[in-house]
This record gives C-alpha cells, sequence and structure tokens, in this order.
C-alpha cells in the first residue's frame, strides 16, 4: 500500500507529495516508467490522475473483488476445518470441553 507523507520536494519546477511504496510494487512502476520511457513519478501521477477521472470506481470494485477472494478463500479453508473436525467425534467433545472450562472459568 502507498503511503503519502506530507513533506514536498522540488522536481523539474513541480511541487510533488513524497509517496512511499512498498518494495514490490515500487519495482513493478519502476519497470512499467522505464518500459514507457518516462518517471516513476509521472507514472504515478498519471495513474492518480487517472483513477480520479474514473471517480475511482474501477479502483473500487478492484478493492472489493480481492477482498471477496480473501474472504472466500477464508471461508473455504474454515469449512474444510469444521469438516475435518466433525469427521473427529473425540475432538469435537475435547474442544467442547475446554471451551465450556474456559468459559466457567472466566465468569466464574
Amino acid at each position: 500500500m502507498a503511503v503519502v507523507h506530507p513533506d514536498f520536494y522540488r522536481h523539474e519546477h513541480l511541487v510533488r507529495k513524497s509517496i512511499q511504496i512498498p518494495l514490490t510494487q515500487h519495482q513493478e512502476l519502476k519497470a512499467l516508467a522505464m518500459e514507457l520511457d518516462s518517471s516513476l513519478g509521472d507514472v504515478v501521477e498519471t495513474i492518480m490522475e487517472l483513477m480520479r477521472r474514473d471517480n475511482y470506481q474501477q479502483l473500487r470494485q478492484a478493492i472489493l473483488q480481492k477482498r471477496e477472494q480473501a474472504l472466500s478463500s477464508l471461508t473455504h479453508s474454515l469449512d474444510e476445518a469444521y469438516a475435518y473436525l466433525g469427521s473427529l467425534p473425540e475432538t469435537l467433545e475435547e474442544a467442547r470441553f475446554y471451551f465450556e472450562a474456559g468459559r466457567e472459568g472466566i465468569v466464574a
């Protein structure tokens, strides 16, 4: 995730905010800048401007889709874990026992 810092620096008679970008994304953006024969700052500013023009709709949709995929994967993993635990009755009984014992300890 990019982090915008409040400090400013001057570059080619323009005032720009400095942005801290994680290493992986920085390398990808730097490669894109080289491919486009441009500076990293120009690439980031252009991406931001395009997102502003689009009113961030595509960005919102991409973030929501990414979250849904992560939640779907997590839900699937939890379902598999519950199915496995459900196949072992003694494990469920032990879990129930420790849960109730812990709950009684908290309440008492």
